[in-house]
């Protein structure tokens, strides 16, 4: 005879854990399966043929648990569970030997100080600020196993989740330093031209300027010319190119390149049609053209011609 068991378990997490970080463990599901105290193998594996056609095509593994039924003796449990990603979470079925069936459902939960606040669920102990992970379970279980498979069921996910928590500080912890070396990589990069890095060598102290000084031996001035303060206490001029002469920008030399033959007229700057006066900007005043004064005379036929046109 089986009995059904249903129950709930919310876990505040610390500060400083996001929520990208605490999904992606979530749907590493060979994460999840290795951070749970009890698993001692496991190995992917097609669905059992009591699973449902929406469980038929998720993922599949073969795990194998170790459990501690009295002090001193210990047994192997070997079961089949499927893993269904969540938008905000993680949905599991597990298959296991004398009826045993649970179905488990991760929900990552809670708002962060930069987001805005939504009602919570009462009756349950959910946080009202910062995020939390929650756990619903239902079983169908034996009756006489049901306490037993209830009590190291929580406390098995209990350190899943307390190994689940630390492994997302790690994450974050390594996504926090790698953007400190970028940034640091970006600002080495754009660093002026007085950066120690940039100069080739450190900066020399007081007391070796002193002791070159007193020898006589000139030492490399760290500073450039154009970063000094001169009589009046203003920096001098930046070389070129931080300051360009005005008379190169002034007159640039023509590149030889793009220069034309000014012999060659479709090169030349005054286009051929500007010739025609039609184009020319002065009004257009047509030529005088000679008309006639008298008639035109016909040509004369002699009196063969003229009888031939006749016929």
């Amino acid at each position: 005879m089986s009995k059904r068991t249903v129950f709930t378990t919310i876990t505040a997490l610390p500060a400083g854990i996001t929520r990208e970080t605490v999904i992606e463990t979530l749907h590493n599901h060979v994460e999840m399966i290795d951070l749970n105290p009890l698993v001692i193998e496991r190995h992917p594996t097609k669905a059992p043929r009591k699973a449902t056609p929406e469980e038929y095509h998720s993922i599949w593994y073969h795990v194998v648990d170790k459990i501690n039924y009295l002090p001193g003796y210990s047994g192997r449990t070997e079961f089949d569970v499927c893993f269904h990603d969540l938008k905000t979470g993680l949905q599991t079925r597990c298959y296991a030997p004398l009826g045993l069936d649970i179905k488990d459902k991760w929900t990552l939960g809670g708002t962060l100080p930069h987001e805005p606040k939504e009602p919570v669920e009462i009756g349950i102990g959910v946080p009202k600020e910062g995020l939390w992970l929650r756990e619903d379970v239902d079983m169908k279980c034996n009756v006489m196993a049901t306490s037993f498979v209830k009590k190291t069921l929580k406390k098995a996910h209990a350190t899943l989740v307390d190994r689940l928590v630390e492994k997302a500080h790690l994450r974050e912890m390594a996504i926090h330093n790698n953007r400190l070396e970028e940034h640091s990589s970006i600002l080495s990069y754009y660093s002026g031209p007085t950066s120690p890095a940039l100069l080739g060598s450190p900066l020399p102290s007081p007391n070796h300027l002193q002791q070159d000084r007193q020898s006589g031996v000139p030492y490399p001035d760290p500073l450039p010319a154009y970063q000094k303060l001169d009589d009046r206490g203003s920096l001098g001029k930046a070389p070129y190119p931080y300051s360009p002469p005005m008379e190169s920008m002034q007159h640039p030399s023509p590149d030889p390149r793009y220069s034309q033959p000014p012999s060659d007229p479709r090169h030349s700057r005054q286009s051929s049609h500007t010739k025609d006066p039609r184009h020319s900007y002065q009004t257009y005043q047509p030529l005088p053209v000679e008309l006639p004064t008298s008639e035109p005379r016909m040509p004369e036929l002699d009196s063969s011609s003229a009888q031939q046109s006749r016929y």
